[in-house]
């Protein structure tokens, strides 16, 4: 599949992921993973889902990671969902995780991620 131009990928992002300590038994106390990635593209735009007066806001924003450009490149999955992702010195936190297919050899395309 034809990928967009590197060109379209020039923003640079901190992905904090909250992990439980394993000796904390009740999950109360937690370590941070920083990491930072650069060439993502970062969109900021409202997604709504609903219709009419039932709309809701589920994203600000969204961030595309695609695998040739992304540097460090991260498998993204549901357990990402709740991290925090700071772009432009404002914090955002992860509300969906999209992974999008090639369709011939399955190979992962891009990750579309929604953040609020």
């Amino acid at each position: 599949m034809l990928k967009p131009p590197k060109s379209m990928f020039p923003n640079s992002i901190t992905l904090i992921k909250q992990i439980p300590k394993q000796d904390d038994p009740y999950n109360d106390d937690y370590e941070e993973i920083r990491t930072d990635i650069n060439n993502v593209r970062f969109n900021l735009r409202t997604v709504y889902s609903g219709s009419n007066n039932d709309r809701q806001i589920v994203a600000n924003a969204t961030v595309i990671f695609m695998p040739p450009y992304t540097n460090p490149w991260i498998k993204l999955d549901d357990s990402y969902i709740g991290s925090k992702i700071i772009f432009n010195a404002k914090e955002y936190m992860i509300t969906t995780v999209n992974r999008d297919m090639e369709p011939f050899n399955g190979n992962i395309y891009q990750y579309k991620v929604g953040v609020i």
